[in-house]
């Protein structure tokens, strides 16, 4: 049996890759082709070696007949092959509103972005009312088609090209006779093989927290954009350096997951520039191919606008925040136009504490909504497409069930700031070593206008950081043992000679720390005890601040022990050391 995967971008090629089991049988033989006119084809092809797929030219595939093709496309040059076709959605819900565009080739909805930021929005706008875009009778024609339900994205010339049609709900039905009467004897419910695997990979959420490298008591919020103008990365390109700023880096971690679609629009080298000072903030950039569902796992909140993560994100009981200026792109009969009507609203430039809060507060009912919205076959998606395709093809299926798997732990890069912003005060009533402390990565204030005052508490920058800016701002220079290039002492006073403005070395490891002030006074700290080990840098940080400050003279430092440092409201660091001084 000859089985063709039609893929057109690197967003379909993953929602392929989620269906392929279906096929893991050994009368099968797969084949993969590109389209051959699709608007965000780049990436494609490399995708496709990387998965290990028999590639075909597009003059190839629509020469020979196949006992079945599965895409998650529509338009294109479909309509040249001559097997039947299987059409998966692209997305979840059927939830986007399409007009046929001047060239829109792949008729992805929407076709065409331009650089972030293009629709850029004033604060306070972008939001809407709550109920905007509701489902009372009359409040909008059908006019413009749902991507996939539509006459216009299913027809070819009069003619319908797929020869089935998966959809994820029960719902569907009513909109696609609503939309392509014609097309409802194709469409039969599959459930969605996407929300399946997150399924699968609740359980895996712990290990993927680890993959982020996430300490007891830190939060994960990953942002979520798709693509185009109205996107939440298209309006507000800055909103990521904001967040970074605003939320303490050990209390907070950030993720930030991005169309492939954009992607292929702008290349990774396009991206990286413009999320430069973020990702060396301690950004987390998850990849276009795969990361994006464990980051979602992995998360205490997402903030999303209205592509098809935040869905998903809800529907596994992820608080969310959408940002709902794209909200008239969304049919709202869709699972993710009724999340909008009861999942608070983003307001990018209010603090985002209390947004977090109220999201938490609503959790419940966008959990409610979001599954009961997203799938009507929960964890039911493979056999029943494996049903169907193998109709299609004319032979029993295989007797065992396809595997349904959790997805892979992220590959993440280094994401840790090699500059802090570092402020420590003692807590009312407390004792001389109890302190809290509140941590910002420098990077993101690197770029503010000359005139601007700096960050409160000093800067701690490692001597690994190699902006000059950041250097030169520098009050404590700070370097691993294992990292020292040459003795301390020699290491220290090079460090004086060429940072005018550092006032204190630190050699740190996990055990302890060597500190050594621009006038020759030095001291050994050894941690005694710790809660968790990974915490030594921030207590040796806490300890550099105060010695650096005056709080604590070199001298005396070790009066503070047992330290206490109040990190957020759910995490609190204890240590006791002992210090020696020369």
């Amino acid at each position: 049996m000859r089985v063709l995967a039609v893929i057109h971008s690197v967003a379909a090629a993953t929602r392929m890759t989620d269906v392929l089991p279906v096929f893991h049988d050994r009368r099968v033989q797969l084949f993969s082709v590109q389209t051959s006119d699709a608007v965000f084809s780049s990436g494609v092809e490399e995708h496709m070696k990387e998965t290990g797929f028999l590639r075909l030219t597009w003059e190839q595939a629509a020469s020979l007949e196949f006992d079945i093709v599965v895409t998650a496309s529509l338009g294109d040059n479909l309509h040249e092959l001559k097997s039947p076709i299987l059409r998966i959605p692209h997305g979840n819900g059927y939830n986007k509103r399409w007009s046929r565009e001047p060239g829109a080739g792949s008729r992805e909805p929407g076709a065409g972005s331009r650089e972030p930021g293009a629709g850029s929005r004033e604060p306070g706008a972008g939001s809407r009312e709550p109920g905007a875009g509701s489902r009372e009778p009359g409040a909008g024609s059908r006019e413009p088609g749902v991507f996939g339900l539509s006459e216009d994205t299913l027809k070819h010339d009069g003619r319908l090209v797929p020869s089935a049609i998966a959809l994820s709900h029960s719902e569907q039905l009513g909109r696609l006779a609503e939309g392509c009467r014609d097309a409802l004897p194709l469409a039969f419910v599959a459930g969605d093989p996407c929300y399946d695997r997150l399924l699968a990979s609740l359980p895996r959420r712990l290990n993927y927290r680890r993959a982020f490298r996430l300490r007891p008591g830190q939060r994960l919020i990953t942002v979520n954009s798709t693509w185009k103008d109205d996107s939440l990365f298209g309006l507000d390109p800055e909103l990521i350096p904001r967040l970074l700023a605003q939320l303490p880096h050990d209390e907070f971690r950030i993720a930030l997951i991005l169309h492939p679609n954009i992607w292929a629009s702008h290349s990774e080298y396009q991206i990286r520039a413009w999320l430069f000072d973020a990702l060396r903030a301690g950004l987390f950039l998850i990849h276009p191919h795969e990361g994006w569902r464990a980051a979602v796992i992995a998360s205490d909140w997402v903030v999303s606008d209205h592509g098809s993560v935040g869905m998903y994100a809800a529907a596994v009981g992820r608080p969310v925040l959408l940002d709902k200026s794209g909200r008239s792109a969304i049919d709202p009969c869709s699972g993710l136009g009724r999340l909008f009507d009861v999942a608070p609203t983003l307001d990018p430039f209010a603090p985002i504490r209390p947004q977090l809060h109220l999201a938490e507060e609503l959790r419940g009912q966008t959990h409610a909504t979001g599954a009961a919205w997203v799938s009507s076959a929960p964890g039911r998606s493979l056999p029943l497409i494996r049903e169907a395709a193998y109709r299609i093809i004319g032979a029993p299926p295989p007797e065992t069930e396809p595997a349904l798997l959790a997805v892979p732990a992220p590959e993440l890069g280094s994401a840790s700031p090699s500059s802090l912003w570092t402020h420590v005060r003692q807590v009312d009533g407390g004792g001389p070593g109890e302190l809290s402390v509140h941590r910002t990565p420098a990077a993101v204030a690197a770029d503010a206008p000359i005139t601007a005052p700096l960050p409160e508490g000093v800067l701690i920058v490692s001597d690994e950081e190699l902006d000059h800016r950041l250097f030169g701002l520098a009050d404590i220079v700070r370097v691993p043992l294992d990292a020292l290039p040459c003795d301390e002492e020699t290491w220290s006073a090079d460090v004086f000679e060429h940072r005018c403005g550092a006032r204190l070395t630190v050699v740190h490891d996990a055990h302890g720390a060597r500190v050594r002030t621009r006038d020759g006074r030095s001291a050994s700290l050894v941690l005694d005890s710790i809660d968790h080990a990974e915490d030594a840098e921030l207590v040796l940080a806490v300890l550099a601040e105060r010695i650096l400050t005056g709080a604590h003279a070199v001298e005396d430092i070790a009066a503070s022990s047992p330290l206490v440092v109040h990190v957020s409201p759910e995490r609190t660091v204890r240590a006791e050391f002992r210090a020696t001084t020369r």
